[in-house]
């Protein structure tokens, strides 16, 4: 049972983090993870956020929807959609690999909230949210639930959002 809780946390892992397989260049100080010195306050909130116009916030927000949403129905190919091809951290072909792999065996049932606006520059912008995950088994085994902060960066592609980086942190 040990291996088999092991095996679902690495797999949640790679699926949730969307950890690809690329080789990320030496970061340098303009492009380091967005997710690292992000100051919490007693609530969990990022303490400093930004506000962006109406449409970007839809944009963002729909794109954010779309891969949850994906991901829920057991839908790759539109969760892939969602996935930025030129990214250096998110490799398309393993993510969509790893995604067929972990459906075969699991159901999820992913919720996020709490969507706050961390930086925008130019077509790129940062967000962090709280999620919520439980994942179900088909084999009939108990559900693992899993909650985390995730800071992701979308990339503006084509007038559509898309996920170009992601970190997660467990609370």
């Amino acid at each position: 049972m040990k291996n088999k809780l092991l095996l679902l946390c690495l797999v949640l892992s790679l699926v949730l983090v969307a950890c690809g397989s690329k080789e990320e260049p030496k970061q340098t100080t303009d492009d380091a993870d967005d997710s690292q010195g992000l100051l919490l306050d007693d609530k969990g909130n990022p303490k400093d956020t930004i506000q962006v116009d109406e449409k970007t916030e839809k944009a963002v927000k729909d794109t954010i929807e779309k891969n949850r949403k994906s991901l829920n129905d057991g839908n790759v190919d539109e969760y892939i959609k969602t996935i930025d091809t030129d990214s250096k951290q998110l490799d398309v072909k393993e993510e969509e690999k790893v995604l067929k792999d972990t459906l075969e065996n699991y159901k999820f049932d992913k919720k996020i909230s709490n969507i706050k606006f961390l930086e925008k520059k130019k077509d790129q912008i940062v967000v962090f949210y709280n999620v919520e995950t439980t994942a179900h088994p088909k084999n009939g085994s108990e559900d693992e639930k899993k909650s985390f902060n995730e800071v992701v960066t979308l990339v503006k592609k084509d007038g559509t959002y898309k996920f170009s980086k992601m970190a997660q942190a467990a609370i």
